[in-house]
Parts: structure tokens; C-alpha cells; sequence
């Protein structure tokens, strides 16, 4: 099954040739469009931040929980769970489960962001190799936080750690162990602001992003395929293992206003699954110390903001098991969220709309995993029907 990583309006009547017009929600000739309402299963205790969610071959669920610092299993039908491990340094141990995805032999890779690798844990919970997050490339060093991983076994990610400042990166597909990285496509990244300040001697430069500002979002399947959904004017590219490239027609949405609701929205969900980073040098030895969630919520006029969001969010875009690309649509906050559905092509064929507050995280055998937000911060593990598209 496919990994987990971690938001309706009027669109316009008309649009240029190549451009896909949507009506209310997402009706168009011969589209399909689904709501979402109750789900088949649900987990009934919450968790304090869903890190990732995984349904191994046999229908068992592993979800880990990046504040309590636990990784879960639980059983198919949702009604019990058992914490797998402890938190700790040792070798079969972690000390902040993030992200989990698809490995084989229905093993799964965990992100141990508290110990800066990454563990392979079969279906039996047992804890084998080891990647450390911390690689060095040529004369320099790598972070690798994959963001996607195909059925050989391969990460895919964006090389972080050389300081510099891009506006576009390449997503690079690597074999741990297999030396350089391979690039793969090359995508825009979110906007920043640089700012200076102090005199003479005492210069301080101050890097801030532009949040809800235009980025390419991206995810990769089994087979090695990349779907990159471009932020310029929301259409698909599929890039092929053998390099090739299938793009699908745009699709045209109604700009969304950035309210104060929506400023103060992002700032919160920064605050609560943001990721810090440190890495240091001890003799040589080079270590990355991660953390995520837990932060304090940020000064909304801190920050420069954009007139409109953009049409999607980029980490929202996944591809589920039968090789669709599920993408969630920036809306107003509090608004019920909208999901698009791309095919193969790159063609825009369905829309899905599911509860408020809640947030698609992973894909099962013919089910979709979401979670849901309550008043309190909790997260709540819901599983729904995959509609028929």
C-alpha cells in the first residue's frame, strides 16, 4: 500500500484552449463528483500528531505519533492497537516516529527524525537496516528527509543541507548505498523574503518564507513514475522512469482571497506539525537532530502574504495504488476540503469532498485514510469507501 507523508468554490465559466473550466465544485461533462460523509471505520482514541499512517498487505494499520513518540500497529478493524517498541537510541528503539512508507516485503521504512535515520521494520516489528539522514556527497554533506519512496526500494527527495537559497530544486531519486543521487525533475519552490538589518560589523540577514505562496507539489509511485503537479497554472506532468514526460491539460479555478482566518490558519498549522532542524559537527561526525510539532504559533504580521492562495497545497499530492493523483485544493478556512483527481494522462476526471477539519493521509485496499482535527488539537484516524472514479 501506498505511504503517508504530513486542506467549495466557484471556478470560472470560461477558460483558454488547453484549460480545463471547472463548475461548482468540480462538475464538468462527463466528471464525476463525490462527498464524503461518514466513515466505514474509525480508531476511538485520538493521537496527538499523526506522523504517518501505513496499511501493511494483511489489512493491520501502522500509525506512528510524533508528539507521544510512539509507533502503533493497529489491527484491520480499527478497534485495538498495539505501541510496537520504545523510544530510545538503541538499535531497535526511536525517539520521534515521522513518516512511514511502503517498503518491500511489506516491510516499512520509519523516519526517526529524534535519531536522525531512517529504520526498516518488516511485518513482524522487527527492526533491521539503518539510513542515516546525514550523507556526504563529494566534499559536502546531504540531508535526506525522503518524501517518497517506489517499490524498488528507491527515496525520493529534495537535497537539503548546503545553506543556499533557491527558487527552484531538483527532486532526486537515490539507492541508499548506491553513491550519487540521480536528478529527476526540477521543481519551483516556495517564495522567501531576505531581510537585513544593523550596521557596520553587525549585519544580520533574516530569511523568511512568503507563506501560501505558489509551489509545485509532487509524489511518486511504485513504479518509479513522478507526478509533479506544477503551481504555475495547475496542470500534471508525469515523468516517466525511462525519462519521458506526459502533461495534462490545465484546470482553471476562482483566485481564494487570503483572509485573516486563512493567515492565522497556516500559522497555526505551522505551530503544530512544523519541522525544526539542527545539525552539528562533533569531531568529524556529522548528526541531524529534527523535530517536529509542538512549536509556538507565529506573529501572522511577521510575515509578507500573497493577495490570492494558490490553487492546491503541495504537500497534499499523492498517488494511490491504482495510479490516480489525489490533490487537495487551497479553499477558505473552515471551508469542507476539495480533493482532485488527476488519471494517468494528467487529466482531471473527478472531485471529492470530504468532512471539514479533516485531511487525506494514505491509501488502503480500496480505502482512503484520513485525519481529522478536533477542538482540542487531537487527531482523530477515520477510513473511508475509496469512491469509484
Amino acid at each position: 500500500m501506498q505511504h503517508s507523508r504530513m486542506r467549495c468554490r466557484i471556478v470560472a465559466a470560461t477558460a483558454a484552449a488547453g484549460v480545463v473550466a471547472l463548475a461548482g465544485v468540480g462538475e464538468a461533462a462527463g466528471q464525476t463528483v463525490t462527498s464524503l460523509e461518514e466513515p466505514s471505520s474509525a480508531y476511538a482514541e485520538p493521537f496527538s500528531l499523526i506522523g504517518g499512517i501505513r496499511e501493511l498487505d494483511d489489512g493491520r494499520v501502522l500509525v506512528s505519533d510524533v508528539l507521544e513518540e510512539a509507533l502503533y500497529a493497529l489491527d484491520p478493524g480499527l478497534t485495538a492497537a498495539e505501541k510496537i517498541s520504545k523510544k530510545g537510541q538503541g538499535p531497535d528503539e526511536y525517539r520521534q516516529p515521522d513518516a512511514l512508507f511502503a517498503w518491500p516485503g511489506d516491510s516499512t521504512l520509519l523516519v526517526d527524525l529524534g535519531n536522525g535515520r531512517m529504520t526498516v521494520i518488516g511485518p513482524d516489528y522487527g527492526f533491521g537496516r539503518t539510513i542515516p539522514v546525514v550523507q556526504q556527497e563529494g566534499m559536502g554533506l546531504s540531508i535526506v528527509i525522503p518524501e517518497g519512496v517506489d517499490g524498488e526500494g528507491r527515496l525520493y527527495y529534495q537535497p537539503r543541507g548546503d545553506g543556499e537559497i533557491r527558487d527552484s530544486a531538483d527532486i532526486v531519486r537515490w539507492a541508499p548505498g548506491s553513491g550519487t543521487p540521480d536528478p529527476v525533475v526540477r521543481v519551483k519552490l516556495t517564495d522567501v523574503k531576505q531581510r537585513t538589518s544593523g550596521g557596520a560589523g553587525e549585519v544580520r540577514q533574516e530569511v523568511m518564507p512568503v507563506p501560501l505562496s505558489p509551489e509545485d507539489g509532487w509524489d511518486v509511485g511504485a513504479d518509479g513514475a513522478v507526478a509533479v503537479v506544477r503551481s504555475g497554472d495547475y496542470h500534471v506532468d508525469w515523468v516517466r522512469p525511462d525519462g519521458s514526460i506526459t502533461s495534462g491539460s490545465a484546470v482553471a479555478l476562482d483566485a481564494v482571497p487570503i483572509r485573516e482566518a486563512d493567515k492565522e490558519a497556516w500559522a497555526e498549522e505551522l505551530a503544530a506539525s512544523g519541522m525544526m532542524m539542527m545539525v552539528t559537527n562533533d569531531n568529524g561526525q556529522l548528526n541531524a537532530n529534527m523535530r517536529r510539532g509542538g512549536g509556538r504559533t507565529p506573529t501572522v504580521d511577521r510575515f509578507e502574504w500573497p493577495e490570492v492562495k494558490p490553487p492546491f497545497d503541495p504537500e497534499s499530492v499523492r498517488i494511490d495504488p491504482l495510479g490516480y493523483v489525489w490533490v487537495e485544493r487551497h479553499v477558505p478556512a473552515g471551508d469542507r476540503p476539495v480533493l482532485d483527481v488527476f488519471d494517468a494522462t494528467g487529466d482531471h476526471v473527478a472531485a471529492v469532498t470530504i468532512p471539514a477539519r479533516c485531511s487525506l493521509r494514505a491509501f488502503g485496499d480500496g480505502t482512503l485514510y484520513l485525519s481529522r482535527w478536533d477542538d482540542l488539537g487531537f487527531q482523530w484516524l477515520e477510513r473511508y469507501a475509496r469512491p469509484t472514479i
